[in-house]
């Protein structure tokens, strides 16, 4: 319904009518928009996840991957930006649900993202305001560069963190 109808031409009510739950049913597991998209879009976003965490993805991979996501889906990028977080923290590396749905939210990216700059630099040093400031630029900049590509993104990106 977001790729159809963009983000702000759908409201909650429209996504439990369209799910055939009733509205209060539907809040129940997702109180927000941004629940929602997360929910959606994290199967796009768990195998790089999964690569940083095994550390089978470089600095550049990692950064170069999340943009195309992030272009592929601007819903994606709407919802992780740090001014729309409001999905429930339930632990430190995956947030999950009672019917064990895995989500992936901003801080779990900037988390990654901190510790793959950490690792490239060579340092152990808190790399996680670093890491927040750059991956809310890369998402605010493919919000206003649509026609722009991930690499784009990506190469802004990595020429200022590297």
């Amino acid at each position: 319904m977001f790729d159809a109808h963009g983000w702000y031409g759908v409201t909650l009510d429209d996504i439990a009518k369209e799910a055939g739950v009733s509205t209060a049913a539907f809040n129940r597991y997702f109180a927000t928009k941004q629940a929602v998209a997360i929910a959606a879009y994290t199967p796009m976003l768990l195998p790089v996840v999964k690569q940083a965490q095994a550390a089978n993805l470089t600095l550049e991979s990692f950064v170069y991957e999340l943009a195309e996501a992030v272009v592929q889906c601007p819903v994606l990028a709407i919802s992780l930006l740090p001014a729309s977080r409001d999905v429930t923290r339930v632990g430190d590396e995956t947030r999950s649900t009672s019917h064990e749905v895995v989500l992936v939210d901003f801080d779990q990216l900037a988390d990654l993202l901190g510790r793959l700059l950490a690792n490239y630099r060579g340092r152990s040093d808190d790399h996680m305001e670093v890491a927040e400031l750059y991956l809310s630029g890369l998402l605010s900049w493919v919000l206003k560069h649509p026609d722009r590509s991930g690499e784009d993104a990506a190469n802004l990106v990595l020429s200022q963190l590297l």
